[in-house]
C-alpha cells in the first residue's frame, strides 16, 4: 500500500460527510452557448438541454437508489446503500418545477436543499460534482481541474449508445452516455493509476425525472490502490445490458 492511499481514508470520509448539491448549469460541466467545431452536441442536448422534468408532476417524488462499493472498506470507510429524493413542490405552466431534494437519510442525510424555476433534475449536478470529488481523493488533483478535464471530455470524447432501459416492467428507449475523462490527461502520471475511472450515464425522456443510472467506476493497477463503485439508480428501473 503506498504512503498515498494510507492517508485516502480520511478524505474520502470527509467526501462523504460533505459533498454538496451545488446550484447552476451542472456546476459548470455543460458546454457553453458557443460550441466548437468539434463538440459533441448529442452529448450536451442529451446531458444539459432537454428538460427533465416535464413527466414529474406537483405531488409526485422521485426516489433514487444510491449504493457505495468499496474493495477496501477499512480503508475508504464502510460501503452503504441509501436513498435520494426530489419532491416536486410546484408545477409551473412554462415547465419549471420547484423542488426539495433530500440527500440520504439519518446521520449522512443532508439539510433538505429547496430549488427554483428546475427544469434539469438536481440528482445530475450532485453525480458530477461526487465524480469529481472522489477522483480529486483518489487520484489526486484540483477539483477546479478535474471539473475542466472532464467537461472538456464531454464535449469531445464522450460516447453515445442506444440504450433499452426498463421501467416498472415496460421497456422503453433511451441513451447510454459514458466518458473516461482523464485516461489521456496530460497529468495522467501523478494520477495514481485512476486515470481510467469511467462515468456511465442512462437516461430516458420515457422515463419520470429522465436520469435513469447513473454510475462511477475509479480502479487503479497500482499495489494496495482500493476499487470504487457508486450506482445512482431511479426506483423501478433497470438497464439491459
Amino acid at each position: 500500500m503506498t504512503t498515498r492511499h494510507m492517508y485516502v481514508r480520511g478524505a474520502v470520509l470527509c467526501a462523504a460527510a460533505g459533498a454538496m448539491l451545488m446550484l447552476g448549469v451542472a456546476n459548470g460541466f455543460a458546454p457553453s452557448q458557443a460550441v466548437a467545431a468539434e463538440d459533441k452536441e448529442g452529448v450536451r442536448d442529451i446531458l444539459f438541454d432537454t428538460p427533465q422534468l416535464n413527466l414529474v408532476s406537483a405531488g409526485e417524488t422521485l426516489k433514487y437508489n444510491f449504493s457505495r462499493d468499496a474493495s477496501a472498506p477499512k480503508l475508504l470507510g464502510p460501503n452503504f446503500t441509501d436513498e435520494i429524493k426530489v419532491d416536486v413542490a410546484k408545477a409551473s405552466e412554462d415547465g419549471k418545477r420547484d423542488v426539495d431534494v433530500q440527500i440520504f437519510s439519518g446521520d449522512r442525510g443532508r439539510d433538505v436543499r429547496h430549488l427554483s424555476g428546475m427544469t434539469a433534475n438536481p440528482v445530475l449536478v450532485f453525480y458530477l460534482d461526487r465524480a469529481v470529488s472522489n477522483f480529486a481523493l483518489l487520484g489526486g488533483g484540483s477539483k477546479g481541474y478535474l471539473k475542466n478535464r472532464f467537461r472538456l471530455a464531454l464535449r469531445t470524447t464522450a460516447k453515445i449508445e442506444p440504450a433499452k432501459l426498463q421501467y416498472n416492467g415496460k421497456t422503453v428507449d433511451g441513451h447510454h452516455v459514458w466518458v473516461t475523462p482523464y485516461a489521456n490527461d496530460p497529468s495522467k502520471e501523478k494520477m495514481s493509476g485512476y486515470e481510467k475511472a469511467r462515468f456511465d450515464v442512462f437516461v430516458s425522456d420515457e422515463v419520470p425525472g429522465y436520469l435513469v443510472e447513473l454510475k462511477s467506476h475509479f480502479e487503479s493497477p497500482q499495489p494496495g490502490a482500493p476499487k470504487l463503485n457508486e450506482r445512482i439508480v431511479l426506483d423501478g428501473v433497470g438497464v439491459e445490458k
